[in-house]
């Protein structure tokens, strides 16, 4: 086992105070649950691979049994883990046509109803999927096994900063935030936990680091244009006097540079890569920065070579990754909308699949008439809110005083859809661009085998 508990300072009345009890039943089912993730994950590898083929042999069964999209998709076979280089790959196109024919393949189970999904669509096409109270109880726990994993303390605070997800948080036009005492949920009874703090940010910079200036930081959680604010807004003296620990980077490209300046004042990033649609895919290795250690208690991950582009300087095929837990909505061999590289082992010497060269997170920017640079962060969930039903998008800046949007699917859009899906695009970007507006069956990607739902030619 590489993680330790005892290690960790611990609160005073950390544990249960009933007969024959030693943890609270919440602790205690995390904590078991965070042993198991560590042992299937960082074990033999034999007894891995075992695990996940008896996992995705149920997974390839109920679907079977539960849809008939599946059976048509499934080989006229004894249905096993031994059919999964057999199925086709799993488009978006194909997530949607099974949801929208059948609905959720898992029926509520009493207090415990089955829960919706909908992705942000970075890709340009927005997919929604069903989830199971599980797949939500995992992803929180996997996450919290990080720690374990990492030999990381609980006894920070965590400070997350994101972009808003919706028009009324864009209106507001300044930073939104919220604070909890601790961030460990049902481990903040047994371990010494740092508070929470969560800021919606846009483009008030000054706020935004002046509500960071009022505590310690610890963990932060962010983008790379964040720690670029801060790096432009106060450089390294600014990391430090924020009392940054550690920078969990997540979603878009990270900056070499930024990582550099950070660790020449002694503060680690760790990056994960992940989906909205699944949960964790890899951790990115605290000893081999740049290479991400699959989640095999999660997904399975295969490289498909048929299809392949350069990042980087080197060769990278799409990934197809198989969601072993994906009973409300099977996602199998599905077409995540990356690329990379696929190696058996990790340098470090981790005995399991492990990713490297990931290119998707591309950088959002706009070139602003102005000159300068204007982040995009702008999600086709928060899209979908003002102009309904288109099935895939696409914004590009072509020209640096215009904004175009292809808008999929859609013959036509009504002129109040087209002023107000303007009017969130000006509230995410800036007023003086021009927003041009253009319904499509189908979007040509043939240029783009990403499919991103931004991108610049000019920035």
């Amino acid at each position: 086992m590489k993680s330790d508990f005892s290690g960790r300072p611990i609160n005073v009345g950390a544990y249960g105070d009933r007969p024959f009890t030693f943890l609270t039943p919440a602790v205690q089912e995390d904590l078991s649950n965070i042993a198991a993730i560590d042992l299937i994950e960082n074990g033999d590898r034999v007894a891995r691979e075992t695990w996940q083929k008896r996992q995705l042999t149920n997974l390839l069964r109920h679907a079977h049994t539960q849809s008939k999209f599946w059976r048509q998709r499934m080989p006229s076979r004894v249905i096993s883990n031994a059919i999964l280089g057999y199925l086709p790959v799993q488009s978006r196109e194909d997530v949607a046509a099974q949801v929208n024919a059948e609905g959720s393949l898992v029926k509520p189970d009493g207090g415990a109803p089955v829960s919706s999904y909908a992705s942000t669509g970075s890709t340009g096409t927005p997919v929604k999927v069903f989830c199971s109270p599980q797949n939500g109880y995992y992803n929180i726990v996997r996450y919290m096994a990080q720690f374990f994993i990492d030999k990381l303390s609980f006894d920070e605070p965590r400070v997350i900063v994101g972009p808003p997800t919706n028009l009324a948080l864009l209106e507001k036009n300044s930073i939104i935030v919220k604070t909890t005492e601790t961030w460990a949920g049902p481990l903040s009874r047994v371990f010494r936990n740092g508070p929470d703090k969560r800021i919606d940010h846009l483009y008030d910079d000054d706020a935004l680091v002046a509500e960071l200036l009022k505590d310690r930081v610890g963990y932060l959680v962010c983008h790379s244009r964040i720690i670029e604010i801060l790096l432009r807004k106060g450089g390294a003296d600014l990391i430090n006097k924020l009392g940054v620990k550690l920078w969990f980077h997540i979603s878009d490209y990270r900056d070499p540079d930024a990582v550099k300046t950070l660790a020449e004042i002694g503060v680690q990033s760790l990056s994960n890569y992940s989906a909205g649609e699944m949960g964790p895919i890899a951790f990115e290795c605290r000893k081999a920065p740049g290479f991400y250690h699959v989640a095999h208690s999660n997904v399975v991950v295969e490289l498909d070579d048929k299809l392949t582009t350069s990042f980087n300087g080197v060769s990278v095929g799409r990934l197809l990754v198989t969601h072993l837990h994906s009973y409300a909505t099977p996602l199998i061999r599905y077409d995540i909308g990356d690329f990379a590289q696929l190696e058996e082992r990790c340098p470090c010497g981790h005995d399991g699949p492990t990713i490297s060269n990931i290119f998707g997170r591309g950088k959002h920017f706009l070139r602003h008439p102005g000159g300068r640079l204007v982040p995009f962060y702008l999600s086709t969930r928060a899209m979908l809110g003002v102009i309904p039903g288109f099935t895939e998008c696409r914004v590009r800046q072509t020209e640096v005083e215009t904004i175009d949007v292809e808008v999929g699917g859609r013959e036509t859009i009504t002129p109040d859809e087209e002023s107000n899906l303007t009017k969130l695009i000006a509230a995410a970007t800036d007023p003086a661009f021009k927003v041009k507006i253009k319904p499509v069956i189908k979007i040509d990607w043939s240029r783009n085998p990403k499919r991103l739902l931004f991108s610049s030619s000019v920035a």
